[in-house]
């Protein structure tokens, strides 16, 4: 047993549109792992200078280890930020939408500690200003380290907000008359209209007006009578075949009605 195909054909579907906040997670991810490369370069700068023996401090088991005379060590929190920027990339190559709000707020976070240690330096004594931005010093390259994660923080904040707000605005509900792929078109299934009007281009049956709610059903109307009949003529019996070929005789003949 076969079925024809339906009128028109069978709807081919469509993959749903990439909105902005989707298109935008690539590039968060990649903000993130920047982040993480400068703040892992603070460690290998202190593994650099005290060896494996700096590992516990770094984890955050001991403060029994710090490089002398600068301003910036990679600790235990540290450590922290850095799993969770791991935990970040791998949601955002997810498609993840919980990175937004969990990476605004903890790029923001290190964002402010990093503007702190930066005008701490600016603001205290003369020496601290001069090993700011002294190249004999590594000094210069920690501070540009932690200036450009805080860059990197405030970007993805923006392109957060940016991408939120567009597609805030996007949502529209759709125009009239406006149907989706997979919708059947109504030239295939008419609906009738209400209240006694034909569907416009001929299709669909009517339907009586409906009485309004509270009232009683009006009556039916009254039919008129059917007119009667006249009464069916008898069937004429079939005539006597000729015999021998010959035609019949009077006497043979059926009687008159």
């Amino acid at each position: 047993m076969s079925y024809a195909p339906p009128v028109g054909g069978l709807p081919i579907p469509q993959r749903a549109p990439v909105g902005p906040r989707a298109a935008a997670l690539p590039g968060l991810a990649v903000l993130l792992i920047l982040v993480l490369v400068l703040d892992l370069a603070i460690l290998g700068f202190d593994l650099e200078r005290l060896g494996a023996s700096y590992l516990p401090t770094a984890i955050g088991f001991n403060y029994d280890h710090y490089v002398s005379g600068v301003p910036v060590a990679y600790t235990g929190g540290n450590a922290a930020f850095d799993l969770g920027l791991i935990a970040m990339i791998i949601g955002a190559f997810s498609r993840g939408g919980w990175i937004r709000p969990a990476g605004t707020a903890l790029l923001l976070v290190s964002a402010y500690g990093n503007v702190m240690t930066v005008i701490q330096q600016l603001t205290g004594t003369g020496e601290a200003r001069h090993q700011f931005g002294s190249p004999a010093v590594p000094n210069l390259l920690l501070n540009l380290d932690v200036i450009a994660q805080t860059v990197l923080g405030l970007v993805f904040a923006v392109i957060v907000a940016a991408t939120v707000k567009g597609a805030s605005a996007g949502a529209r509900p759709a125009p009239v008359g406006f149907q989706p792929q997979f919708a059947p078109q109504s030239q295939h299934q008419p609906q009738p209209y209400a209240g006694g009007a034909a569907a416009p281009g001929g299709f669909g049956a009517p339907i009586p007006p409906q009485p309004a709610p509270g009232y009683p059903a009006a009556a039916p109307a009254m039919q008129p009578p059917a007119q009667a009949q006249p009464p069916a003529m008898p069937p004429v019996p079939p005539a006597t075949p000729p015999a021998y070929g010959y035609p019949p005789r009077p006497q043979d003949a059926p009687p008159a009605p």
